[in-house]
């Protein structure tokens, strides 16, 4: 069970990464999604990569600015790609005094695979505020 003082904090309910996702109408699409591993004969390797990420925004954070950043990173830390942003959701009529919201974005970023070993996606909201990091690995096909 969450402590009750988490839920008036921002969170993170999802970071994915996906062959293909987009946002519409409050929905998230998925094509190809929840992968962790990559196959290749080759390397360096660039691959279009579909990254989802579903940001908890309770009743205290509403109709206030907040910010985002995603980050791809090799084993030593080295950042391999970027992309940041910015949201901020309001009240709509009818909503509960309380309830939270989810903000939702599907970014599409090139992701660069330098060579075989373990990678990771980070986001974080507000400056470290809320963050999560889901791993993936590559690997030598053949050979």
């Amino acid at each position: 069970m969450a402590d009750l003082q988490d839920l008036h904090r921002l969170s993170i309910d999802y970071l994915l990464l996906a062959d293909g996702a987009q946002v519409q109408n409050g929905k998230l699409y998925v094509l190809g999604g929840g992968w962790e591993r990559l196959q290749f004969e080759t390397y360096p390797q660039t691959i279009p990569v579909g990254i989802a990420l579903g940001v908890r925004v309770p009743w205290g954070e509403t109709n206030r600015r907040h910010t985002f950043r995603i980050r791809g990173l090799n084993a030593d830390g080295t950042e391999l790609f970027g992309g940041q942003g910015e949201f901020e959701l309001g009240r709509p009529p009818g909503l509960p005094d309380g309830m939270s919201q989810i903000f939702q974005v599907a970014l599409t970023m090139p992701l660069p695979v330098p060579g075989p070993g373990h990678y990771s996606v980070e986001a974080d909201v507000d400056d470290g505020q809320a963050s999560r990091s889901i791993p993936y690995f590559a690997v030598q096909l053949g050979g």
